[in-house]
């Protein structure tokens, strides 16, 4: 079975029993992971950022900059009143409903890309699986694992 974010690699295996032969599917996480790091790499080209329920700017999805969810001294740092990256604020809590790492938030961060004068929700940052979305969920360990990456 192929999968368009996991490309597998197939491995023949001997077990010892006499000259039988196994294979089995081993996912390519390598791969997955450079396919994952090129997708934020778009959404930082596209100037892409995440807003709160309440429309609160949380930062671009950037490693460096101004307002860059990379800058740790910024919209990144995880002492930011109410920053992503603080779990004790209503963005970044296990337990907020509006919080990108409730995996039960039923109001949690978008990804919005600038058209124009007009923004346009590309995604839910959510660790919520079950969030029915028109755009994609976007898990923010993955983000955090790109923004520290490099």
């Amino acid at each position: 079975m192929r999968n368009q974010w996991l490309a597998l690699a197939t491995i023949a295996m001997t077990f010892g029993l006499g000259s039988a032969a196994h294979q089995i599917l081993v996912p390519d996480i390598e791969a997955r992971q450079r396919a994952l790091f090129r997708d934020f790499e778009e959404l930082e080209r596209l100037d892409a950022y995440v807003i709160g329920a309440d429309g609160e700017n949380l930062g671009r999805i950037a490693r460096s900059g101004s307002n860059a969810l990379g800058n740790r001294y910024d919209a990144g740092s995880p002492y930011k009143s109410d920053g992503l990256f603080n779990p004790h604020s209503k963005y970044g809590s296990k337990y907020s409903s509006t919080s990108a790492f409730n995996k039960y938030a039923t109001d949690p961060p978008k990804v919005v890309v600038k058209v124009g004068n007009e923004g346009h929700i590309v995604g839910v940052l959510t660790t919520n699986r079950y969030f029915a979305t028109q755009g994609q969920r976007i898990n923010p360990h993955l983000l955090r694992a790109w923004l520290d990456s490099q």
